[in-house]
């Protein structure tokens, strides 16, 4: 029994590297959406002269409205309006810090799996599945099946990091590699 407990961080680590493909995948969706959006409705603003006398007055003043709102829903760079204490969670900068950050935990679970690791990785774990499930929730409230079941899933892999993590620290022998 003792020999899988060894394998617990090895776990953690691979849980983590999932985890973390996941939420560069589902970013990245959700990036690409945002500036289709954006696109969609610039092209809608600029309609050729013959469709724009087709359609009622109305109609025009209220697609430049949307497309004008749109624009500034996404006007970071095609990336979502969405803010988190002042930052956007879908920026490339912060996933590609939480990225490196994630595969670096992975890479120290597998080479040096000590106690104070093993906190971090449980801590990290938590608040990372509580950012996914806040994200499921923004996703159901978007109607977005896809980037729901990302997030759902992520949040899953994140838990079983942290599970993972606590169970390791359980162990004798993480006990006696303390740091």
């Amino acid at each position: 029994m003792q020999r899988y407990r060894d394998r617990l961080p090895v776990v953690a680590a691979a849980l983590l590297v999932a985890a973390t493909i996941l939420f560069v995948v589902g970013t990245t969706i959700e990036r690409s959406q945002a500036r289709a959006g954006e696109q969609q409705a610039a092209s809608t603003n600029e309609r050729p002269a013959g469709e724009a006398g087709e359609h009622s007055e109305a109609e025009a003043t209220e697609g430049s409205n949307a497309a004008s709102e749109a624009t500034q829903e996404h006007s970071s760079g095609g990336e979502s309006g969405e803010e988190l204490l002042g930052i956007n969670p879908e920026s490339a900068g912060l996933t590609a810090i939480v990225a490196a950050a994630s595969l670096l935990l992975a890479a120290l679970l597998v080479a040096r799996p000590r106690t104070g690791l093993l906190v971090a990785v449980v801590l990290v774990g938590l608040v990372f599945a509580a950012l996914d499930v806040r994200e499921g929730i923004h996703q159901a409230s978007e109607s977005n099946t896809g980037l729901l079941v990302i997030a759902l899933v992520t949040g899953l892999l994140h838990l079983g990091v942290a599970a993972a993590a606590a169970t390791a620290l359980r162990t004798p022998r993480a006990m006696a590699l303390t740091s």
